[in-house]
Order: structure tokens, then C-alpha cells, then sequence
């Protein structure tokens, strides 16, 4: 099949091609690897002073196109909308793919209308807890591109059933999940891991990686160490990844923050300590999440703990002691404790992304055949156009 993968550019603190990272990267390499054409065009929400090649490039197969929104975003999306479909009109997709967050969705539904051919949707989190759904008809918008779309994948089964009981989908739903590189979590040896970070090898280490925020559960995790450190002086917290400025990381010699570290070297953070930490709070994009953190930590063995929000009892049902009150610095403290006293690992097999990229592959396969099958039918009825 030809396939139009739409997504943008920036997200979880990197750049999706210069950093090669993340779901909305592995989709369409795996989509690749299937023998189907994929050009895949992404969009740049901020300028980060790094030109993008707006030619296409080839990597691992994709046939990518990057495009800067520019400063008016209402002017940038409807110029975008333009470019759209003019790269439609030549491919000539057989579906087209709209990922990583509700204007995607939208675009995709749009152009899916205007051309007529089927058009499918990942979403990779809530999107209506996202801000740009705060703008006035976003989120109605939003919702009925879903309801229109052939094929629907979600990040978790939380996700899914919003999807199957409010947005009543007609499509194909189907959770897919967020999944690991191999090559960077796996398991390794912790004294080694620690020197190439340049952390101490004989203290014990507890920590995270990704969005340290607020909105994340991070202040819980700095209360939790205060609290541990009082009476284990050997205990020292390890962050690494995007700073909120609302949230200062205290300057003392038992926090080390690690910057924002190359994907592949936070496979080594997970080895390097000896309790990880997925920190969420309670609200709505922590209800339909799925924290990528969570298989990295079990892929490389790292004993861990996790709020207790969303589809977290569910994965870790038999593990209940690595679960915490959201928001609950004394309960998270206990977990931390019981793990660093009596360390347990959690004995479930993370999925790579060529066993996602397989399962995305088959959605879109369906929801073509699903949609060739009753598009006679479908020829007039209008779609969403707000573009």
C-alpha cells in the first residue's frame, strides 16, 4: 500500500527525525519493513533554530517531509492543508495516517474527505487533554474525525473503551501500545552503567527519566526522597530529562540531574540504578496513558514502582506492592523502601516496536479492506472539512 503518515515533529522533549525517536518514527519504519511506501510529512510547531530540509529524505525506508507552522499557527495549519494536498495528489495513498495529536487527526480527516480514501488514527495519548483542544472546536472536531475513521489504535485499553463508549467509533479500535528498543533497554551491569554516567558505584540510586513536571508526579517523588534520605544517607535521586522551571530541582549533592540524555543512554540510567520510578498524578491524560518508561524500566530488570492511575493495577496486577497513591509522598516513600530493601523485579516481557509496528500494520490493512468493502456507500457522505 501507499501510505500518508501524518505527525508532528517535536514532542517529548526531541526531535522526531534528527533524534530517530518514539512511536510516531517507529510506526512508519515498521510500515516500511512491510513492503508498503511511506512518505511521512511532520510538522514543526516551534522554532528550535535548527533549519529542516523541507526536500525529502530517506531514512530507514520513509520517504520524509518536514515543514516549519511559522509564527500565525491558524495561517500555518491551512497552508499546510495546501501542501496536504498537493503531496496527496501525487502519491495517490491508498490510507492515509494522521498520529500525535488532535490537528493531525484532523488534517488527516479532512484530506481522507477530499481525496476519498480511507484514513486511520493512532492515538498515542487522551488528545483532550492536551491544550489545543482548549481552542473553540477542537475538540468537536476531534471527536467526530474519530467517529469517522476506519481504522483506531490506542496507546491503552483505558483509551479504548473512551473511544468505543463516547466517541461511539464505527472503526476498526484496536490498543497498541507503547513498546522498547532492544538495542538500548536490556539488561546490564550496574557498576559499568554508573561509571559511563559518571554516578557513584557503591551508593544506592533511585530515579526516573522523561518529563520532569508537575503534571507528572515529580514534586511527589522529590517529597518521597526527602523523606528517604533523612534516614539512609548513602540514598541519592537520579532525574534525567525535560525541566518544568515551575519545579526546581533542589541543589545539593544527594539530587543529580543528568540533563536531557540521547535516548539510547537512558537504557544505561535504567541500569544504573537500583529503583525506578513512574511518577504520575491523578487527571485525565494519566488515566489514558500508557508511560513509556514503564517497559523500558522492565526491559532493562530495574525494580520499580508506579502510581496506581490508569491501566498501571492492571499491568502490574500480582506486583501490587510496586503500585502507589498518586500524589501520596509517604505512600510512595514506603513502596521505594520495601524495593530498596527487598529488591523484585516485575517478571513481564516488554514488546518491541517490531511487534507493534507488526500489529499497526495489520490494523491498516483491515481498515483498508473494511473501508474498499463499503465506500461505495459512503461516496455521499460528507465528511469533516474544516480546512
Amino acid at each position: 500500500m501507499r501510505i500518508l503518515f501524518l505527525t508532528k515533529q517535536q514532542y517529548m522533549g526531541k526531535d522526531l527525525l534528527r533524534d530517530r525517536f518514539g512511536r510516531f518514527y517507529e510506526f512508519p519504519r515498521m510500515l516500511a519493513l512491510h513492503d508498503h511506501h511511506v512518505r511521512a510529512v511532520c510538522l514543526k510547531y516551534w522554532d528550535d533554530g535548527v533549519t529542516s530540509a523541507a526536500g525529502r529524505q530517506y531514512l530507514d525506508d520513509v520517504e520524509w517531509q518536514s515543514f516549519q507552522l511559522g509564527k500565525n499557527w491558524v495561517a500555518g495549519f491551512f497552508r499546510h492543508f495546501q501542501r496536504l494536498k498537493d503531496i496527496a495528489t501525487d502519491l495517490a495513498p491508498d490510507i492515509i495516517v494522521g498520529a500525535s495529536d488532535a490537528m493531525h487527526v484532523i488534517l488527516a480527516a479532512s484530506l481522507s474527505a477530499r481525496v476519498k480514501v480511507p484514513f486511520a488514527i493512532d492515538l498515542y495519548d487522551d488528545f483532550e487533554s492536551y491544550w489545543a483542544t482548549k481552542l473553540p472546536g477542537i475538540t468537536t472536531q476531534l471527536r467526530r474525525a474519530v467517529l469517522r475513521a476506519s481504522g483506531i489504535s490506542t496507546v491503552s485499553s483505558n483509551l479504548a473503551s473512551k473511544v468505543m463508549s463516547e466517541y461511539r467509533a464505527t472503526g476498526i479500535v484496536r490498543t497498541i501500545t507503547n513498546a522498547v528498543c532492544p538495542e538500548f533497554f536490556q539488561p546490564g551491569d550496574k557498576i559499568q552503567a554508573r561509571k559511563k554516567l559518571g554516578l557513584p558505584e557503591s551508593e544506592k540510586l533511585i530515579g526516573t527519566a522523561g518529563d520532569l513536571s508537575r503534571e507528572r508526579g515529580v514534586s511527589t517523588l522529590l517529597q518521597a526522597f526527602q523523606k528517604l534520605a533523612r534516614g539512609k544517607k548513602n540514598l541519592r535521586l537520579v532525574l534525567a530529562g525535560r525541566l518544568d522551571r515551575r519545579l526546581p530541582i533542589p541543589a545539593n549533592g544527594k539530587v543529580r540531574y543528568l540533563g536531557e540524555l540521547p535516548h539510547r543512554n537512558v537504557g544505561l540510567l535504567f541500569n544504573a540504578l537500583d529503583v525506578g520510578v513512574v511518577s504520575n498524578r491523578r487527571d485525565q491524560f494519566a488515566e489514558s496513558c500508557f508511560p513509556q518508561k514503564f517497559y523500558e524500566m522492565i526491559a532493562c530488570r530495574l525494580p520499580m514502582v508506579a502510581a496506581d492511575i490508569g491501566v498501571m493495577r492492571g499491568l502490574l496486577a500480582g506486583y501490587e506492592n510496586c503500585l502507589y497513591q498518586p500524589e501520596n509522598a509517604d505512600c510512595l516513600a514506603d513502596a521505594i523502601e520495601k524495593q530498596l530493601d527487598t529488591p523484585a523485579g516485575v517478571d513481564i516481557s516488554a514488546p518491541t516496536w517490531e511487534e507493534r509496528g507488526r500489529d499497526f500494520h495489520e490494523l491498516l490493512m483491515e481498515a483498508s479492506t473494511d473501508w474498499n468493502s463499503v465506500s461505495p456507500l459512503m461516496m455521499n457522505v460528507s465528511g469533516t472539512r474544516p480546512f
